[in-house]
């Protein structure tokens, strides 16, 4: 059960890190739903930004687990509540704080530009990348500055991940509350 968690809180890291790279400090304000779709079957994701900072992901995933990561990028944390087991997982957030993959960042990632097309219904920048283990394709809004699409690839198992509806209105402040009790919290390093 442990390494399942782990498992999605990398893969919510990773998501979470394609929308980031579409704002300028912080992500922009949005409120956007996306599927996404996995070897172990698709997932249901829910995120939100308030544009200073906070960000907040809901995952269900198959099998119905549930799993909610609010990150606070200016207070340096990251804490993933799952309700069903009412605990609370705390650790530090060491992203880059949402800088926007321009033509600095991508040099540094070795992208290549992909140029600009109509991706599921909105006006997009791509860029591909790769990793010593996985090739990226992401397709950003370009005003939004939120992921539209994203296909990762691996040796073994490809995911993909699409917008299925988006808001630019601000996310209610209560969005970004993690529980104050009735929970186990967890710190890890």
């Amino acid at each position: 059960m442990n390494a399942s968690r782990l498992l999605m809180f990398g893969l919510l890291s990773l998501s979470y890190i394609n929308s980031a790279w579409a704002a300028d400090l912080y992500p922009k304000v949005y409120d956007a739903t996306y599927e996404t779709k996995t070897a172990q079957g698709n997932m249901q994701m829910h995120m939100l930004s308030n544009g200073k900072g906070l960000t907040r992901t809901e995952t269900a995933m198959p099998g119905g687990m549930k799993m909610v990561t609010i990150i606070d990028m200016p207070g340096h944390s990251a804490q993933s509540i799952m309700e069903a087991q009412k605990m609370i997982m705390k650790a530090p957030y060491k992203g880059d704080k949402g800088k926007a993959i321009d033509t600095d960042e991508a040099k540094k990632l070795n992208a290549t530009d992909l140029g600009s097309k109509l991706v599921n219904g909105h006006m997009c920048q791509g860029w591909s990348y790769k990793t010593a283990q996985t090739s990226t394709e992401v397709w950003v809004d370009k005003d939004a500055g939120v992921s539209v699409k994203s296909i990762t690839t691996s040796e073994k198992t490809t995911t993909e991940m699409n917008l299925k509806t988006l808001s630019t209105n601000m996310p209610a402040d209560s969005n970004f509350k993690v529980p104050a009790s009735g929970y186990k919290v967890l710190a890890t390093p």
